[in-house]
């Protein structure tokens, strides 16, 4: 380490480690995928049979391990099943379901807990059995009951059984990170990591729902708490839900923006000291740690402070398109040689393009027209032997990256003037028919966001018989400063429903481990409840960076991680593409004319990310035999 690097991080503060601690001193040993069925019958052959159905659907969450655990309560069933990806502690006492023989509870984990052993610590009278968070999590919750979800700190989707209570108890992190999915069918309550799984149980009719295809034609990925399928939906992230004999209860809010950071910062603190504390919890493992590297502000931050956390070199990986405009790999090599990093250039020749690009939608749990790159990247982590990874995801939600930072200020402070100007000329201005969307006068900034984030103009959408959906997102206290509550829009609409879900499903794809050290939700509050997010050029994070990463990577054009797919459709790709615009229109979803898309795409008035929504949808529904589906339902079953 530099001297200059020595007086950033500060050896007070910096441990130097390897890129994992020993699982034996307690640590965090898996990521999976989790399942469950509570039915008012105390027969469990048959729900058993659907755990497992749910459990080899998710083998690829977790091909190290797995197990199911029939519970018998008061004349009702309940079966829990995990299959595990083991990061530490590979020995049976890390098996899950896990029980308690003290209490009979038991527990079924998809996460990390970070703090496991500072919780510990605040159990002294307890036995423990293994060094996993499992059993730290099984014991907070026989000390505090629901209230231990407060206390940890971590990525997570949890179900407890409570023996005493003779209830089932389920939580989701409070940024959304890990997925819960759950539905009531024919008497049972089923939860699954993935709706694929849920599907596979033989519960849920193989139903469309109205609300989610909508959601996703109008966005491009279906926005929580909406699937595809009809009665399923996903758990609230910062809620938890209580089931008894089958019935849901109350969906509770545990969590919100306006809680307090508890970090042990004052408000002097900068952005860069909250990041580097969160990256060195996030290397806890006892499997070599690498990182995502694109080479902009986001990933190579998260990469300077990975390496000043190791003794030894971190790996890197970047994906690279030699020749064309959205290569980044020159600035990846410049920040991996800064940090010395052992790098990886993942390049892709066509042949690998037209294998690799099919496997990412048939990985697809939800269609959506993101994912395929962070499918790619983590392909080549895996052939590398490497399990967990650090993401720059959220970086640009909770300091101001992205154009919303700049757009949705001037919109409201010009829509009062220019908004009434006649329809015909605000479409000359840039944007066009978006232009118009986002003028209107009267618009809270929620609707604004909204015409914002639209992948389709309003015409187009009632063209296609795409019905609007209200209530989509909460909007933040006006009180607040503007950038703050655009912040908090980004943060639970397009990074939860867009880039998380598909961070995690095709990480998950190939047995990847995705941490981001940028959502702890501590680092989150203390950004929100102190205004860091700036006008779209993340000031606040770069003032904090200034001494640590190159002038280069600081101050040049922001430049989003994309795949060159215009030209792969005209080539390696065409064959795919017919085939999913083929699915669906044989599907026959909404008033989509398939053919339409790709004759706009070639004659140029359609942009390729519009082509594939269309070809992704179509093999989605392809997959799950979507045209046997019944029709395309409303919402119908509202859970909870």
């Amino acid at each position: 380490m530099s001297a200059l690097q020595g007086r950033i991080y500060g050896q007070s503060i910096w441990k130097q480690i390897d890129c994992g601690i020993d699982g034996r001193k307690g640590g965090i040993e898996k990521m999976c995928g989790i399942a469950g069925v509570s039915c008012r019958s105390a027969e469990s052959s048959n729900f058993r049979l659907a755990v497992e159905r749910m459990i080899a659907a998710m083998t690829h969450r977790g091909p190290d391990d797995h197990g199911t655990e029939f519970i018998s309560t008061q004349g009702c069933g309940l079966v829990l099943g995990n299959t595990r990806l083991a990061i530490l502690d590979l020995s049976s006492a890390g098996h899950q379901p896990m029980l308690d023989p003290e209490t009979g509870n038991a527990c079924v984990l998809n996460g990390e807990i970070y703090n496991h052993l500072e919780i510990r610590r605040e159990l002294p009278n307890v036995r423990w059995r293994s060094t996993s968070d499992t059993e730290t999590v099984l014991q907070a919750y026989a000390a505090w009951g629901v209230k231990c979800v407060q206390r940890f700190r971590g990525m997570f989707a949890i179900a407890i059984h409570d023996a005493q209570r003779q209830l089932l108890w389920c939580a989701r992190d409070r940024l959304g990170i890990k997925p819960f999915y759950y539905g009531n069918f024919k008497g049972c309550f089923v939860f699954a990591s993935e709706v694929n799984a849920l599907l596979q149980s033989g519960l849920p009719s193989h139903e469309l729902d109205r609300d989610g295809v909508a959601s996703y034609m109008q966005f491009g990925s279906v926005i929580e708490p909406f699937t595809l399928v009809r009665g399923i939906r996903s758990l609230p992230a910062g809620h938890w839900v209580e089931v008894r004999d089958g019935f849901v209860g109350q969906v509770t809010k545990y969590w919100s923006w306006s809680d307090p950071a508890s970090n042990g910062f004052g408000t002097e603190a900068t952005a860069l000291e909250l990041l580097r504390t969160s990256v060195q919890e996030h290397m806890i493992s006892d499997v070599p740690v690498a990182c995502f590297l694109s080479g902009g502000i986001d990933s190579s931050a998260v990469t300077a402070c990975a390496a000043n956390v190791c003794s030894t070199p971190i790996h890197t990986f970047t994906v690279a398109f030699r020749g064309t405009k959205m290569d980044e790999s020159a600035h990846a090599q410049s920040i991996a040689n800064r940090f010395s990093t052992e790098h990886t250039e993942v390049r892709l020749p066509d042949s690998e393009v037209a294998r690799q690009v099919p496997l990412s939608v048939a990985a697809m749990d939800l269609p959506s027209i993101d994912g395929t790159n962070t499918f790619i990247v983590s392909h080549a982590v895996r052939a590398s032997g490497v399990k967990v990874v650090l993401s720059g995801l959220g970086g640009d939600e909770l300091f101001g990256g992205y154009r919303s930072f700049r757009l949705l200020p001037w919109a409201a402070r010009w829509s009062r003037t220019l908004g009434r100007l006649p329809e015909a000329i605000l479409r000359t201005l840039p944007g066009g028919e978006r232009a118009v969307e986002l003028l209107k006068p009267g618009l809270s900034l929620g609707e604004r966001y909204i015409a914002l984030r639209s992948f389709w103009p309003t015409s187009e959408l009632q063209r296609m018989e795409v019905p609007s959906l209200p209530g989509l997102v909460d909007e933040p206290d006006p009180s607040l400063p503007i950038n703050t509550r655009i912040s908090m829009l980004e943060l639970s609409f397009y990074m939860r429903s867009v880039l998380l879900r598909d961070s995690d499903v095709m990480s998950m794809a190939n047995s990847i481990e995705l941490r981001v050290p940028f959502l702890d939700h501590r680092l989150v509050s203390f950004a929100l409840k102190n205004h860091l997010a700036g006008n779209g050029k993340k000031q606040v994070l770069l003032d904090s960076l200034q001494d640590v990463l190159p002038a280069h990577t600081m101050f040049r054009k922001k430049q989003g991680f994309e795949l060159p797919m215009s030209g792969w459709f005209h080539g390696v790709l065409q064959e795919f593409c017919d085939e999913g615009l083929d699915s669906l229109q044989k599907g026959a979803v909404l008033g989509i004319a398939a053919s339409e898309f790709k004759q706009r795409f070639l004659i140029g008035e359609l942009s390729w990310a519009r082509l594939w929504q269309a070809v992704v949808l179509g093999h989605w529904l392809k997959r799950f035999n979507a045209s046997a589906l019944t029709g395309v339902a409303g919402s119908g079953d509202h859970l909870g």
